[in-house]
Formats: C-alpha cells, structure tokens, sequence
C-alpha cells in the first residue's frame, strides 16, 4: 500500500513538473517579441515561483496551474473590509449620511496608516449614486478616471443630499471587490450611518490572484472573472 502511494505521489509531482515547466517563462507587454524588463511582466520559473514587474515595482511568491488560470500566492489569501449601516429617523428634510472609518492598528509604521478616501453610495439602481470623498476630486492627468457626483464629507464626516425613494442602498470603497447591499428597513429612515472596519494595506505582497492563460498569452481577468479585453495581455517572451 506504501509503495502504490509513492508511486502515485512520484507520478503526480512528476506531471505537474511538466505541466510547469510547459507554462514557465517571461510573459510580457504584447508591444515586441523581445522581453523588456523595463515594462511590466511576470516571470514564471519552472520551481514554481514568480516575479512580476508591475508598474516598476517587482512581486514575489509562488504560482500554480489550475486548469486554464495561473495562481498568483494562492494560500495568501485576500481580506476584505467589514461594512456595518445603522438606520434612524432625525429632525431634518434632507437624507444623511455619516461614515465612520475604523483604520487597522495591526500595523506599527505609522507612516503608512490609513484614512478614507472615497465611498460610492446607489439608491435602487447603479445609476443613482453619489461619490462620498474626504476632499474634492481633480483629474491630474488625460486618461485618469472623472469621478462624478461627488459630495464632500463635512466636519462631522457626513453628508446631505435630497430626499429620495428607495429601498436598497449600495455600497462600495476601497478594498472591496463589488457592492455590499443594505436593505432599508423603514421607509421614514433618513439618516444612514456607516461603519468601515478597513483591513490593512500591504501593497507589497500580492494576495491570490489569477491571470487566464491562452496559448502563450496571459489575459488579465475583468470583475466576472473572465479575459479583460480592454487590457492588453502579458505574452510569452523570447529571452
């Protein structure tokens, strides 16, 4: 019974040497088929570790092959910001909304702690939303994102907008992959109290992610899951 198990667990090892050693390479921008190590890329090696060159910035850890997606740190896994809503009658013709960040003391730099910065807020439908922000929003540069519909938080970290018609409220910041929705449970309820227990930044580790392979391309994944388009894909490099 050993000796099968050895064999089996020889065999298995064996085979996913292969399969890694098919996948490993330099993958990089699909401008030439040379590899410039200025751009961004990811170096798969054959032991099962990366690099990836981001934006100049190089990550490490290690990868796997599951089906037809390249697992980036597969064990570290994401943390996601806790989101509480309390609901509540006041005095006022307007709706409130107040936002209560809780940052992570986990991390002892200082320098590096955290505050709020934007939350978006929709009422029954995506296109009836509000940007909240700390402070105004101004695009620095052509093909930065226009954040619309802002509404700046005033000193009590609230703030007002016109009375409206809904029962749902989503919300969205930093650190979460989609919408979190709170149903309203009175319709006379006018001021929405939002409590973010934010988890700690660490930019400097990737936490499980994927790219998509196809061929000797890796497509980077949209929301769903699936290629992104509109990105160009990293492709297997000449070295």
């Amino acid at each position: 019974m050993k000796k099968l198990f050895l064999i089996i667990l020889i065999f298995v090892t064996s085979a996913l040497y292969a399969q890694n050693k098919d996948v490993s390479g330099i993958y990089g921008e699909k401008i030439t088929e040379t590899f410039n190590p200025k751009g961004d890329y990811l170096e798969l090696k054959s032991d099962s570790t990366f690099i990836y060159n981001y934006l100049g910035k190089k990550y490490y850890g290690n990868w796997e092959l599951s089906q037809n997606k390249v697992l980036l740190n597969p064990k570290i896994k994401k943390q996601f910001p806790k989101i509480k809503m309390r609901e509540s009658r006041i005095t006022s013709d307007s709706i409130t909304i107040k936002i209560n960040y809780i940052s992570s003391n986990e991390n002892s730099d200082h320098s590096k702690n955290q505050d709020f910065r934007m939350a978006t807020v929709y009422f029954d439908k995506k296109g009836r939303y509000i940007n909240i922000l700390k402070s105004p929003s101004i695009r620095q540069c052509g093909w930065a994102p226009i954040i619309r519909k802002q509404k700046i938080l005033n000193n009590d970290n609230s703030v007002k907008i016109s009375q409206k018609d809904f029962s749902q409220i989503g919300f969205m910041t930093y650190h979460l992959n989609d919408y979190i929705i709170f149903t309203r449970t009175s319709k006379d309820s006018n001021f929405f109290e939002f409590d973010i227990e934010d988890i700690q930044d660490d930019d400097d580790i990737i936490k499980d992610d994927f790219f998509l392979i196809d061929g000797k391309s890796l497509f980077y994944p949209n929301k769903k899951g699936n290629k992104n388009l509109i990105r160009l894909p990293l492709t297997k490099k000449k070295v």
